[in-house]
């Protein structure tokens, strides 16, 4: 089940520059989806300021490589929570989005 998020209230900072999600069977080349798209993981760091926390999640697109620089906000289209269960039985968290892009207001300001 794949569970779509609320992202209007969230602030988005780029924690860590987008890298290659390794494939599972080969750990030596990149994974992709089944349309062969290429899988880039993305740290994030979000931000809700009406409860004052944050959260850092990785999130994962398919496509071309988002061009995100660290430290500048993103704002992210599309995100969903996926939790799968592993081999150990344990629930894991994953995060995927549509798109990945910095923030405009973001880029005019640098």
């Amino acid at each position: 089940m794949r569970l779509k998020i609320d992202t209007s209230e969230v602030k988005f900072r780029v924690a860590g520059t987008p890298k290659p999600r390794k494939d599972y069977k080969d750990k030596n080349a990149q994974a992709t989806t089944q349309d062969g798209r290429p899988i880039w993981t993305v740290r994030l760091t979000a931000i809700e300021t009406d409860r004052e926390t944050s959260e850092t999640i990785w999130v994962e697109v398919a496509g071309e490589e988002p061009k995100l620089t660290l430290d500048e906000l993103a704002q992210v289209h599309g995100l969903v929570f996926a939790p799968w269960v592993n081999r150990d039985g344990k629930i894991m968290r994953s995060f995927r989005a549509d798109v990945i892009t910095v923030l405009p207001e973001a880029r005019k300001a640098a």
